[in-house]
């Protein structure tokens, strides 16, 4: 048996199957993609449900390592939910084992590379539990990973005359910028990774290429790919911050995971099926009665779906809430 190098080994199926983090990248991101273009251009497709639960294992088994990396919280919670979406997708009832969505994940990610027993845990062999390593910028981990995986789909997408409106090259700088910056920060969560330091680098030396920029150092460009992110974003140039105990329950991050999507499956019967982080209005947000997408419900439909319509959140203070909860 190998010696466990990496925190993420202390699981049996990473352990075995011994994936790099550029690896989890790739597949999260095409997973992304592949769903992304199958419901823009054939939603109604029977393929649907399987690319969401190839989404589902994917990035959800990239949320996983990252968390058992980094040791960060959202991450964990990212990675939960993600389990759980894909205990729903296979159809597991609540008694059903493994009743943990982790568990599941980390079993369905081992029988997907011929590795049973997936879920089970080693006595890492490790100094001591890797320290949490949060990240330098406002922005959270799980909204980094959205961010790189909807870049990803949408500078492919963009290369099609149906989207002429996408900025292929924006899309393209952005996301080479957001997945240098997890390469890095994964890197700097486990030193023994140097691999994962050399994509890091690789995505700094490109970025500075683009810019048209003289090259530099390893650690030069890597931290130009964190000044390009701060000088990109808007969350990373706000001269007021979310506080840790903001009010509208994003600890400080400015956004806020959410169901967006859930299959309906009949008798008033919904499963959630998509999430993405969406904005902190830094309250409490309700509904407005007078939402012209939804009239008030918050709620649009589709055949076999329900969306959360997003058009009427407003602060709770702002005007009298219709009588459907809102997330965030």
């Amino acid at each position: 048996m190998h010696t466990a190098l990496h925190p993420e080994h202390v699981i049996h199926a990473y352990q075995r199957e011994r994936p790099s983090i550029t690896r989890l990248i790739h597949e999260a991101q095409w997973a992304h993609y592949q769903l992304t273009y199958a419901l823009e251009h054939h939603p109604d497709s029977d393929r649907v449900p399987a690319l969401r639960r190839h989404k589902f294992l994917h990035l959800g088994a990239l949320y996983d390592v990252l968390t058992l990396r980094t040791q960060d919280p959202d991450l964990y919670e990212a990675a939960r939910d993600h389990g759980e979406l894909l205990r729903a997708a296979d159809g597991l009832d609540l008694a059903d084992h493994p009743r943990n969505g982790l568990d599941h994940l980390r079993t369905q990610y081992g029988l997907l590379h011929g590795h049973p027993r997936g879920a089970t845990r080693y006595t890492p062999p490790l100094a001591s539990p890797a320290p949490r390593r949060q990240l330098p910028i406002h922005r959270a981990g799980p909204w980094l990973l959205h961010e790189m995986c909807d870049t990803y789909a949408w500078a492919a997408l963009g290369r099609s005359s149906q989207f002429p409106s996408i900025d292929v090259e924006s899309e393209q700088r952005r996301h080479l910028i957001i997945r240098g910056l997890l390469l890095d920060w994964a890197a700097s969560a486990t030193p023994a990774d140097t691999a994962t330091a050399t994509a890091a680098a690789r995505a700094g030396h490109a970025l500075r290429t683009l810019d048209s920029r003289p090259a530099l150092n390893d650690l030069d460009a890597c931290a130009y790919l964190w000044d390009a992110f701060r000088n990109l974003d808007d969350q990373d140039e706000d001269d007021d911050p979310h506080p840790q105990d903001c009010a509208g329950g994003c600890a400080g991050d400015g956004e806020l995971l959410a169901v967006l999507t859930w299959e309906h499956h009949g008798d008033g019967i919904y499963t959630a099926v998509h999430q993405e982080p969406i904005a902190c209005l830094r309250t409490v947000a309700i509904h407005t009665t007078d939402c012209p997408t939804c009239e008030g419900h918050g709620y649009t439909y589709t055949p076999g779906y329900r969306e959360l319509c997003l058009d009427g959140r407003a602060p709770e203070d702002s005007q009298a809430p219709s009588t459907t909860p809102q997330v965030g």
